[in-house]
């Protein structure tokens, strides 16, 4: 029997590709003492189905960036450790089949020259002779990416395994995890059904068993399992060498040729979930039953697309479990329950592609103790507990998979697990025709149909169904009010004899004001970065209430109670126990006064006042995030109705409006308001995002990052955030446009929107050039371009947004 080490400075649960991953890298960082428990064998579980494929280009910079040193690492680690990866570079192949799915494969092409990967629009017939078993007739399109491959799974784990024990690693197999102790909060030994190891840090990379496993130390992991299928054939005469990796998501398939026949996969549209007590406790090198006639509605598009599998002997159905997240977005980070605790999983069917880039990420943020590069889009906190869910699980992620090759058009909504956290004023919103999609399990009012969805309506790469209805609620807020539903905002109370002191070291901005005012400001991390950015009402002299944003709650949270220490502080999140009811525009403090038999005051803006609404106590915020006058109107949550009546019931005369989240992010991006997540990120800098007038630095005490913020008033900035306008009414963008000056790619949009004021798009954006050319706020710089499927459009830019958007700047 295989005894473990009494202790270990590191345990990673898991002995898959990730798990070897994160093992060797960690031991190339200089990281001794790590032990990596296998419940069964190395590359058991998922690892050793996987269909192997590496695709260089994902949606941001940061992950295209892991992938691609994937495919470096991959080579190297054959001349290191001997052991063959199996990386063939066979390039992929994309065929479209209608106008859209040609857009949106352009919008990739578009998509990959921002980050220097070049990839190229094909014909059918250039298509055929790439991949000459392949049925063109229908195929209005392709895009050809030369420098994509594949590997083999179990040779690349290997080789990592191989790689780490060299450094000293200890891998221990056949042993199971049955228990995490904890100490003061964190791990402290990991108990297996072949002995205890003391630690002093855990890494779970369990595959479909994450969720389980970190469970036993209190941490939440939402995701799930589904059956994943693919098909093997025998050698067919017709292939002779390796084929492209093919993509026919019109018809949900992935093929590529597998020892001289054909793997042919598919993410289908209505996937099957796998309760994980369908696996028995040994499942290892284990499949499950096939299943044809689940897989026959792929099968026949797979004939239909290669007609040379008629003839085709199936060697088998390969159905294997793999696991799947809520956004089709794998997790890592540091646990926000469990510090100490750190989850890389979830990877959703990129586990290969990613895994040694992902494992890289994953082990120099365990030795730093954050991220050393810019992860946001993968932190584990952007999930809470309540998306921890078996039922909402078990329920949405089949159809995640089911998503995996559907057309992401702007508006598409899941329509599996809804209504799991609505808003005290939902049933109004509703019966005021809010048409909702759902986020961070809220149900949000996008836009407003008070007549019912206009027919026919179809969602676009184009011009958007809703245009002109919240063009109707754009026009209220600039000319009369509009109302709106911020409730989803997280909130938090922050009490306690150190409250001050604590938070004004944590922000950025002064947040020793009186008693009711407002502060915005941003968190910022030891390098400068914001690690956050919130409000923050001084309601007493120990007491504060932070608003977040609906996504930041977990890590705003979590990020507080790690830089606590010794102070006299608490933190309660309340974002329950309260509504929050947007009001914005020239007639809004008309309708405050019409909904109250009380007087209302005038209130200073960034100052809030309690005051009287229908029937209930509210505290009004003199604040709006439109860059329209307006105010938030705190309520308690059971009380938020009434309040809400009133307000509709004495807007009635004065013009007011139901606003959804599309008009609030126009009118914040017209603006030239930062949005987290967008403008916002960890490896962001005020002075780079425009926001470093919130930025106190010589406020007593100093402030986190604070170091860091000055070094960098000594050095040019690397990126500038701009305000754009594009040139041509046709020009319609989403996110994530590359952006092309003088000829060379200089940045990204960071978000956009159609500006109903000058009728075409506006747009934020991160450029790196010619920041010397912005020597005031007032500069606007023609000549740029932005590409959007593969057409550029002309651009000016301006740091000022009023500047850059008035009528007699736009040709």
């Amino acid at each position: 029997m295989m005894t473990v080490p009494e202790h270990a400075r590191t345990v990673i649960i898991g002995g898959g590709v990730i798990g070897c991953s994160i093992a060797y890298h960690l031991a190339r960082e200089g990281r001794k003492n790590i032990v990596v428990l296998e419940r069964s064998k190395l590359t058991s579980g998922t690892t050793w189905h996987a269909a192997g494929l590496v695709r260089r280009l994902r949606p941001s910079a940061s992950l295209t960036k892991l992938i691609n040193y994937s495919i470096d690492l991959y080579g190297e680690l054959e001349r290191e450790t001997g052991q063959q990866t199996g990386f063939i570079q066979t390039g992929s192949l994309s065929i479209a089949t209608n106008e859209d799915r040609l857009i949106n494969l352009k919008r990739q092409v578009s998509l990959g020259r921002a980050f220097g990967l070049e990839a190229e629009i094909v014909d059918a017939s250039r298509a055929k002779e790439l991949w000459p078993l392949i049925e063109v007739d229908d195929v209005i399109g392709a895009v050809w990416s030369p420098t994509d491959g594949r590997v083999n799974p179990s040779d690349v784990t290997m080789a990592l395994y191989k790689g780490a024990k060299a450094l000293g690693v200890q891998f221990i197999e056949d042993t199971k995890v049955e228990q995490i102790e904890k100490a003061n909060g964190r791990p402290s030994a990991v108990v297996t059904n072949n002995g205890r190891i003391a630690c002093e840090e855990v890494v779970v990379c369990s595959g479909l068993w994450s969720r389980d496993v970190a469970a036993l130390a209190g941490a939440h992991v939402p995701l799930y399992a589904c059956e994943h299928f693919y098909m093997l054939t025998k050698p067919l005469p017709e292939i002779t060498g390796h084929l492209p990796t093919l993509n026919d998501q019109d018809a949900f398939l992935y093929g590529r040729d597998d020892v001289g026949g054909l793997l042919i996969g598919s993410f289908e549209p209505h996937a099957k979930a796998l309760p994980m007590d369908r696996l028995p406790d040994r499942f290892s090198f284990d499949l499950l039953d096939e299943d044809w006639d689940h897989f026959m509605p792929m099968m026949e598009g797979a004939l239909r697309r290669i007609p040379a599998l008629e003839t085709a002997e199936v060697r088998m159905l390969l159905n294997g479990p793999e696991s799947f997240t809520l956004d089709s977005q794998f997790m890592m980070g540091e646990s926000p329950e469990v510090p100490g605790l750190f989850i890389l999983s979830g990877m959703n069917s990129t586990g290969i592609a990613l895994a040694g880039g992902a494992g890289k990420a994953m082990a120099e943020w365990i030795v730093a103790g954050e991220p050393t590069m810019d992860l946001l889009e993968a932190d584990i906190q952007r999930f809470g507990p309540e998306q921890n869910i078996v039922k909402a699980l078990h329920e949405r992620i089949p159809e995640v998979l089911g998503k995996h090759y559907e057309l992401a058009y702007p508006g598409r909504q899941m329509k599996s697990a809804r209504g799991i956290r609505r808003s005290p004023i939902h049933q109004g919103l509703k019966e005021s025709g809010a048409q909702f999609n759902a986020r961070n399990s809220w149900e949000r009012a996008e836009f407003f149909a008070p007549d019912g969805l206009p027919s026919p309506w179809k969602l676009t790469f184009g011009i958007p169904p809703w245009r002109e209805l919240v063009g109707q609620e754009y026009q209220a807020a600039k000319e009369t009010a509009v109302i709106y539903d911020q409730s989803a905002f997280g909130k938090i109370s922050v009490q306690g004899r150190d409250a001050m002191t604590f938070l004004n070291h944590i922000c950025a901005n002064d947040i020793n004001v009186e008693v009711g005012q407002i502060v915005y400001s941003q968190i910022l991390n030891d390098h400068g970065g914001i690690e956050s950015d919130v409000t923050v009402q001084r309601l007493d002299t120990d007491e504060y209430l932070m608003i977040v944003g609906a996504g930041e709650l977990v890590r705003d949270l979590a990020w507080l109670k790690r830089y606590k220490g010794d102070a006299n502080v608490t933190f309660a999140d309340m974002t329950s126990a309260y509504a929050i009811i947007g009001l914005a525009g020239p007639r809004a403090k008309d309708i405050l006064q019409a909904a109250s038999m009380a007087n209302i005051p005038d209130i200073r803006p960034f100052r809030f006042a309690d005051i009287e609404v229908g029937y209930s106590p509210v505290r009004a915020g003199r604040l709006s995030f439109t860059g329209e006058d307006g105010y938030e109107l705190y309520v308690a949550a059971d009380q938020a109705s009434n309040v809400y009546e009133a307000l509709i019931d004495a807007g009635a005369k004065n013009g007011l409006r139901h606003a959804g989240m599309h008009c609030i992010a126009g009118l914040r991006i017209e603006a030239g308001f930062r949005a987290w997540g967008h403008e916002l990120s960890p490896g962001t800098l005020p002075l780079e995002a425009g926001t470093n007038r919130f930025v106190a630095y010589d406020k007593v005490g100093g402030f986190k990052g604070r170091d860091a913020l000055i070094e960098a008033h000594t050095k040019p900035i690397k990126k500038q955030c701009v305000s754009m306008i594009f040139e041509s009414s046709e020009a319609i963008a989403l996110h994530d446009e590359p952006i092309f000056y003088q000829g060379r790619a200089v940045g990204q949009i960071s978000s956009t929107a159609w500006s109903y004021l000058y009728g075409r798009s506006v747009a934020l954006a991160y450029i790196d050039a010619p920041l010397e050319a912005f020597t005031d706020d007032s500069v606007i710089i023609e000549g740029f371009e932005v590409e959007i499927a593969c057409e550029r459009f002309q651009t000016k830019a301006c740091i000022n947004p009023a500047k850059i958007a008035f009528k007699g700047n736009i040709k």
